[in-house]
This record gives C-alpha cells, structure tokens and sequence, in this order.
C-alpha cells in the first residue's frame, strides 16, 4: 500500500513539470527564456524572463524573429527596479510603445550587484497584424541589448537606445515549452 501512495505522489508531480525553453547569447551570458501554455493556436499569453550582466541598460526579445513588425518586451532597470513595456517597430529606429499587448511585470524580477533580471508575461505577444507564434516546432525570436542610458528609465515610455552590445536571432523549440494549464498559471502567479 505504501508503494502505491509514493508511486502515485510521483506521478502527479511529474505531470507538472516545468516547461521553460532558454537561449543564452554566448558574448554577454544573456539568458531569454519562455514557456507557453499548452494551446495549439496564438493567442495564448507568453511568460519570459531575461537576465542579463548589470551593465546591461536595456533587452528585447521580438516574437516575430527580428525587430520590424513584430512585437517586441523591451526591458531596463530603473535603480533597484525593473520596467517593462511592449514595442513595435515598422523602421531602425527607436521601437513605440505597442498598444495591442500587455506586459505584466512578475514580483520575482529583481536588480542586484552583478546582475538583473526581468520576469513577464506578455498577453497579445502571440499574434499581431501580419504574423503568428507557432505552438509547436521550431520558432525565431531576435534579442537586442545595449549599455547607452535610458532618457527617462521611470517611464514605460522612455526612448530605447541602440543595441550597442548586440542583436541578432535565435531560434528555439516551443513545444519544449508548453505547459498545462494549471502550470501555467502557477508559473505566471503575482504570489
């Protein structure tokens, strides 16, 4: 009878196992990571978190594989606090902020002495005028980070800066990063 309680125990532990795919840009040691829940189709919202060294001003990661149309989470720090914000850019040069999405900053993003870290969930990431994340399979997403300082760090509406330190894309496997739905929200929880 003990057996059948500690295999059991297992089993519904393991069913919700956390689903999370990472990049990491191999010249500053930026981690992008993401999860999604488990849908077939976009919409779904997107959780993510960036961590990057603190001499990182500012990160994006752009869903549709690079910076021009498509929506990007640009994210900064602001003394011990993080920002985040939604952006969208139809040219190079310095992304607006983008009305069809909403970044939820998570209570777990933190600033620290070597490091700081941005955890979101972004609701109307997923699909945009023109494109769709994929539910499955391998997808693009492009990063950008910079050391330029921020005009105004307080606002969500603050000018971005070049990506100084770099850009470019990477490619990730989202089925990797499906969730079930009581993960999901566990993942995205305020608490």
């Amino acid at each position: 009878m003990l057996l059948q309680v500690v295999t059991f125990t297992l089993l519904a532990t393991a069913s919700f196992a956390q689903n999370i795919v990472s990049w990491t840009e191999g010249a500053s040691g930026s981690k992008f990571s993401i999860a999604i829940p488990d849908e077939q189709d976009a919409p779904f919202d997107i959780y993510g978190s960036i961590v990057v060294p603190a001499t990182t001003t500012w990160a994006s990661i752009a869903f549709g594989g690079c910076m021009l149309r498509s929506p990007l989470v640009v994210v900064w720090k602001n003394g011990t606090n993080v920002v985040a914000a939604p952006r969208w850019a139809t040219a190079f040069h310095p992304p607006e902020i983008y009305t069809d999405a909403e970044i939820t900053l998570l209570k777990s993003s933190s600033v620290n002495s070597t490091h700081w870290t941005a955890n979101w969930v972004c609701t109307g990431c997923s699909s945009w005028e023109g494109g769709v994340m994929k539910a499955l399979g391998n997808i693009p997403l492009g990063w950008g980070l910079s050391s330029r300082p921020m005009r105004d760090p307080a606002s969500v509406n603050s000018s971005i800066p070049f990506h100084n330190v770099g850009m470019g894309h990477f490619e990730v496997n989202i089925t990797k990063a499906r969730n079930s739905e009581a993960y999901f929200v566990a993942l995205t929880s305020e608490s």
